[in-house]
């Protein structure tokens, strides 16, 4: 799987939740079977653990952290190579503790989770890993958020949001072409139409304040491999 395809479905698992309707249908085409089960149980976990991944641009290289545990797993050649790494090191982690949790001062929390990872094998923790991962970072976290389109057709696809803010446009790959949707909010959801098609946030705004604009600022350096696809103002 390239770059560009595994950031679009990491961060669409990421942001989906068991009831996305639409989410859940497209992760149920893109996963395995084991993948989808194991992301379903992730997705249900009142406290899953993350695994943040990254592309290190100074040492060119891809990066994959397991949690706030501090193990790390690294490749030169793609996201999914790091986390084959990851792998290695969180049995070599998971076995220590197992071994010496009680001495170490492990909380009962942690001991079922090395539990659990000891009762996975190589397969079984890469896919545990693989459905975990997260590109959010800093201010910088993606979201699900609905799509409408003219005809009113909606799919559901994850939007990088800033501080908390959803960008006021955004642009996407649609049937070849580029196509330009606005941010409005639907209920307690952030919902994106192409532009034309309706009010936007950035619209209501002006309306209310007609001197001032309305910006989402980004962080410069990437988010991920796609990070020109996302365009504000």
């Amino acid at each position: 799987m390239d770059d560009n395809a595994f950031f679009e479905r990491a961060i669409l698992a990421h942001a989906a939740g068991p009831d996305d309707e639409d989410a859940v249908r497209r992760l149920r085409e893109e996963f395995t079977a084991d993948e989808f089960a194991a992301w379903e149980e992730a997705a249900r976990s009142e406290h899953p653990v993350v695994v943040a991944v990254e592309h290190d641009d100074l040492a060119d290289r891809y990066v994959a952290e397991f949690g706030e545990f501090g193990i790390r797993g690294a490749s030169p050649d793609s996201y999914e190579a790091a986390i084959a790494d990851l792998v290695g090191r969180v049995r070599a982690w998971a076995t220590e503790l197992g071994d010496d949790g009680s001495r170490l001062g492990a909380t009962p929390e942690l001991s079922a989770l090395v539990k659990q990872l000891s009762g996975l094998d190589d397969d079984a923790l890469r896919t545990y890993l693989l459905v975990r991962v997260s590109f959010d970072r800093g201010g910088l976290s993606f979201r699900l958020a609905d799509f409408v389109e003219e005809d009113g057709t909606t799919t559901q696809r994850a939007v990088p949001f800033a501080d908390g803010q959803p960008p006021a446009e955004i642009e996407l790959p649609v049937d070849g072409r580029r196509k330009l949707y606005q941010s409005s909010t639907r209920g307690d959801r952030v919902a994106f139409s192409p532009v034309g098609a309706g009010p936007s946030i950035a619209d209501t705004l002006r309306q209310e304040e007609p001197t001032g604009d309305l910006r989402a600022d980004f962080p410069q350096q990437g988010f991920g491999p796609e990070e020109r696809e996302f365009r504000t103002r």
